[in-house]
């Protein structure tokens, strides 16, 4: 068992004073690497801190900066913060642990944790890593704070598991109140799609949307003519007959994937289709999503006419 290990890897000061390390230690300790210290009496384990992954990095800083605050202190996790205990897709958003108030006590923030201002406590669940807010609560937080992309991805997520309803989404609008990004948070709750099956389907939707494109039909089933199921297909312009279909690549690690995903797209293109593969860096640029889409549909009105 390592040093932290009881504790998820994640120490308060006071944890290590009941572990018997006093202040000296500790420095010895942060100054060896056993330890990183994230802010004042806020530490993890190091080693486990810098074998993880970007994203478990977050959940650990969260996690501690929470536990820093100490037993039944009036704060818990919100945000992306809250999300990411849930194992919840994030995408856009800060390293920064984010926490809100359960009481009147002030809000305040510095280069690890943002404490934000109160959350009624009807919107606060126990959950086996410490006080968080709802699920959907969470969502419309990182759309109003992060914008509407970043809120799509988790919003789709979180309908998509089960861990969320749209009345729930609904239902949490109000706790916003009048911040800036309400707007951005009821955008989120209004396109959220369970049908979204990966952060990428999600930020096509929003990037098609950008451009001024009308919604596709999502995970929609293209059969032949004789009624024989042909493919399922991300995203569907079917009066246009342009397929979408946002491209991970890890499938192609697979050569028999590699394969069958060929066959599948010649056959989509014999029955008249044209398909437009979109990456994760595409993405990221709008213009070349437009270029994309503007030459399949002249193609495709093309060989209709």
């Amino acid at each position: 068992m390592t040093l932290l290990g009881s504790l998820g890897h994640v120490a308060a000061t006071a944890d290590l004073t009941a572990l018997g390390v006093g202040p000296r230690e500790t420095q010895a300790l942060v100054r060896s690497g056993v330890l990183v210290r994230l802010r004042r009496g806020t530490f993890v384990e190091g080693p486990v801190w810098r074998a993880a992954a970007p994203w478990d990095r977050h959940e650990m800083r969260a996690r501690a900066v929470l536990r820093a605050f100490g037993p039944g202190a009036p704060v818990a996790r919100s945000h992306h913060s809250a999300l990411a205990a849930r194992g919840l897709a994030v995408h856009g958003v800060d390293d920064r642990a984010h926490l809100c108030r359960t009481d009147g006590g002030r809000s305040f923030h510095d280069a690890v944790v943002v404490v934000h201002r109160r959350v009624p406590e009807a919107f606060v669940v126990r959950t086996a890593c410490g006080p968080s807010v709802q699920v959907a609560l969470a969502v419309l937080q990182v759309a109003a704070l992060f914008g509407v992309e970043a809120g799509l991805v988790s919003a789709d997520a979180a309908l998509r598991e089960g861990r969320a309803t749209r009345a729930e989404l609904d239902g949490a609008l109000p706790v916003l109140g009048g911040s800036r990004g309400q707007l951005r948070a009821a955008r989120t709750a209004e396109l959220a799609s369970a049908l979204s099956e990966s952060a990428g389907e999600s930020r096509t939707r929003w990037v098609l949307l950008t451009l001024g494109l009308p919604l596709p039909e999502q995970q929609a089933q293209i059969v032949d003519g004789e009624g024989a199921f042909v493919a399922r297909v991300d995203f569907l312009y079917r009066d246009r007959r342009v397929v979408v279909e946002f491209d991970g690549m890890l499938k192609y690690d697979d050569p028999a994937a590699l394969r069958q995903e060929k066959l599948r797209e010649d056959r989509l293109r014999e029955l008249g289709y044209e398909v437009v593969r979109l990456t994760w860096a595409d993405l990221g640029d709008p213009r070349v999503v437009e270029r994309k889409l503007t030459a399949a549909f002249a193609r495709s009105a093309a060989r209709r006419g």
